[in-house]
């Protein structure tokens, strides 16, 4: 079963052995950011975003296809997010 982003994202992060703050450092992305990711919060993240939080978790722990992961991670979540979409209108629509 796939990951949702966040629960991922937390996943190898904490893999990697990294905190939040040093994730942040990292690979450049803000602190609140990564942290509302990880809750399922905020806006989802574009592909450099991902790039670089692979990266950077790649690079600490010699984990490969992190990005890989992140990025189907993500867009399984904007698919499910689709489709609870259409059914939220079909189902307003009766």
């Amino acid at each position: 079963m796939l990951k949702k982003f966040g629960q991922l994202l937390a996943q190898k992060r904490k893999e990697a052995q990294l905190s939040i703050p040093e994730l942040s450092t990292m690979s450049g992305v803000n602190e609140a950011r990564l942290a509302a990711w990880e809750q399922g919060e905020g806006e989802s993240p574009n592909f450099d975003m991902c790039y670089k939080i692979g990266m950077a978790i790649s690079s600490r722990s010699g984990q490969g296809f992190v990005l890989q992961d992140l990025w189907q991670a993500l867009r399984a979540d904007k698919i499910m997010g689709d489709q609870l979409s259409e059914l939220y209108f079909v189902n307003s629509m009766s």
